[in-house]
């Protein structure tokens, strides 16, 4: 539980490197300045796309941590959980 737990603290930092090479990116492509503020559904957009990205990555270390917590099944571990899970 406690170091699969320390993992779930890479979904924010994931989501926010995204968001923020995804700002950088879209006023590249823009041709403005790479701090020029976007607008409500730019901000929208950046959002929502990052918070995917991060979600994408880190669900399924979300789903090994809750069967690991699972105190109806016994497993002997983290790489026993991705076996029977993947299978």
């Amino acid at each position: 539980g406690f170091v699969p737990g320390l993992f779930g603290t890479s979904h924010g930092a994931l989501q926010f490197m995204a968001y923020e090479d995804l700002k950088l990116r879209y006023n590249k492509y823009r041709d403005r300045v790479s701090d020029t503020k976007l607008n409500t559904v730019e901000y929208i957009m950046m959002a929502a796309i990052s918070k995917i990205f991060a979600v994408s990555a880190t669900y399924p270390y979300q789903v090994v941590r809750a069967r690991l917590q699972d105190q109806h099944n016994t497993y002997s571990g983290v790489f026993d959980v991705i076996h029977r899970t993947w299978r």
